[in-house]
């Protein structure tokens, strides 16, 4: 890993204090290594507290005993494991971030839902026919938005090959924008090959679902990336790690970004607590802090059974 930032090395320190007591706080936070995993980076770090040593990870962030772990490679490889039981309960949910295509993720979990019970050909059959009908919900989702633009010449509101190409268009160019027309193209012919197909096995059935799911999520994260733009760069080294650092005080807190490559920091702007809030300000500021405190110092123990963050 990199040399870990200042507000790198607080954000861990703040994590593990928060799911530490008061007598077993953090002392020292090191970085180990970082490892990316399925195109998730995971961080690895050790962490000494007044009493005990835990490994923490990123992506997202747990934490591990040592004394159950000793290795540093065990607890990732638990870590991964975990992940993936997790992706896997919640394959057919979406959070509020994935919003733009609910509709459509909805039409796919009951695609999942048809292959869980299936046995036949004809069952697998009909998890064609619910790719299809998630494919055809993908293409209606988008056809008012803003950022579609005028179209001369409108498809049919159920032609998704029709409708994927443009948004194609939209929301991508040079080789992802060939490579999205081509999802489109070949992820309903999939899934209308498969509805179709006497002879379909469950290995059919899983090769259209996941490419119906892939198709679905590299459209979703074509208009993420459309509605939040860019991700910001650092103005002196240009690198991406630029974060947002938040200090907290008794009048308000003080905010600003901070490169974790170069150490460069915007100029920071307090906010005061009065000002954060609205015409109760002062009342739920109060209790805004006292909540946060209340959830610090009396937060998830070593004793307790660790939890996903």
């Amino acid at each position: 890993m990199d040399d870990l930032a200042e507000h790198e090395e607080r954000a861990i320190r703040d994590y593990v204090n928060s799911q530490s007591p008061p007598d077993d706080q953090a002392v020292l936070v090191q970085p180990v290594h970082s490892r990316r995993v399925l195109g998730q980076t995971h961080d690895v770090f050790d962490v000494h507290c007044t009493k005990t040593r835990w490994w923490v990870i990123t992506g997202p962030t747990n934490l591990y005993l040592q004394t159950d772990f000793p290795q540093a490679e065990q607890a990732l490889i638990f870590h991964i494991g975990l992940g993936a039981v997790l992706a896997e309960r919640s394959r057919g949910e979406l959070g509020d971030e994935d919003q733009p295509v609910s509709p459509t993720w909805r039409r796919y979990r009951d695609a999942l839902k048809v292959m869980d019970d299936a046995s036949e050909a004809e069952d697998f059959q009909s998890v064609g026919i619910k790719c299809r009908d998630a494919l055809i919900a993908l293409g209606k989702q988008h056809q008012d938005a803003d950022w579609l633009g005028e179209v001369q010449e409108r498809p049919k509101v159920a032609d998704f090959k029709g409708w994927g190409a443009i948004y194609a268009e939209r929301l991508a160019d040079g080789r992802q924008r060939s490579y999205v027309k081509a999802m489109v193209d070949k992820t309903w012919d999939l899934a209308v090959g498969l509805q179709h197909d006497s002879n379909a096995t469950p290995a059919d059935a899983d090769f259209v679902l996941d490419a119906t799911g892939h198709l679905i999520g590299a459209l979703s994260n074509l208009v993420r990336r459309h509605d939040e733009g860019d991700p910001a760069r650092c103005p002196q080294c240009e690198s991406y790690r630029v974060d947002r650092d938040v200090a907290y005080a008794d009048r308000g807190f003080t905010e600003s970004l901070v490169c974790a490559a170069c150490e460069w920091r915007s100029e920071p702007t307090f906010t005061a607590w009065a000002d954060h809030f609205e015409a109760d300000s002062l009342e739920r500021a109060t209790d805004y802090l006292a909540g946060l405190t209340t959830s610090i110092s009396d937060g998830p123990h070593h004793d307790d059974p660790v939890e996903t963050a």
